[in-house]
């Protein structure tokens, strides 16, 4: 039970591999890092202009989503990651999800409030071959909504898959689900 979880992005990079249109992937990783081969090119698209950025980012203060999480992402109904979740109130964000320490378990993303209860987040991440080398980029976004009561929230995510020159590779999407961790 305990390797049955995998990772968003292994789940994902294994049905892109098994479709023909990705290489092995994992998120939040950066083993060997000797193996960086190069620079790697990152999508413009998802990157849009500082001034952009600047103008989307209220301050976050109180939002409802501030806090730790533990999270589960499924796809087409199967788990495959777990982990927790911190969303600071300055807009970033760190996951740690179960993926394996050695492979890099630890990822970073910012998030927007774009509704009451609703928020945005762009988390990306390296990818690599099944021998450690820099394959590209992947990108979760997620959409998610907190519950009237604050401990829960849900919402869809898409991660998105670029190779070292920013073309595009692949992409899955699913649900999340997360429920807020409290100190008693």
């Amino acid at each position: 039970m305990q390797r049955r979880i995998k990772t968003i992005v292994m789940t994902g990079a294994l049905l892109a591999v098994s479709a023909g249109i990705a290489p092995n992937a994992a998120a939040c990783t950066l083993p060997g890092f000797p193996a960086l081969k190069g620079m790697v090119t990152l999508p413009p698209a998802l990157f849009p202009p500082a001034q952009t950025l600047a103008a989307a980012a209220p301050v976050q203060g109180g939002a409802p989503i501030v806090g730790l999480w533990n999270v589960t992402f499924s796809s087409g109904g199967a788990v495959v990651d777990q982990g927790f979740d911190a969303w600071h109130s300055d807009g970033t964000e760190i996951l740690n999800d179960f993926t394996d320490p050695i492979e890099g378990n630890v990822c970073l993303g910012v998030w927007i409030q774009t509704g009451p209860q609703t928020f945005k987040l762009k988390h990306p991440s390296w990818t690599f071959d099944s021998g450690g080398n820099l394959t590209g980029t992947a990108y979760i976004l997620e959409t998610v909504t907190v519950g009237t009561g604050g401990n829960e929230y849900a919402g869809p995510y898409s991660i998105y898959f670029f190779d070292t020159t920013g073309n595009p590779v692949g992409s899955f999407t699913g649900t999340i689900k997360a429920y807020r961790i409290t100190p008693d």
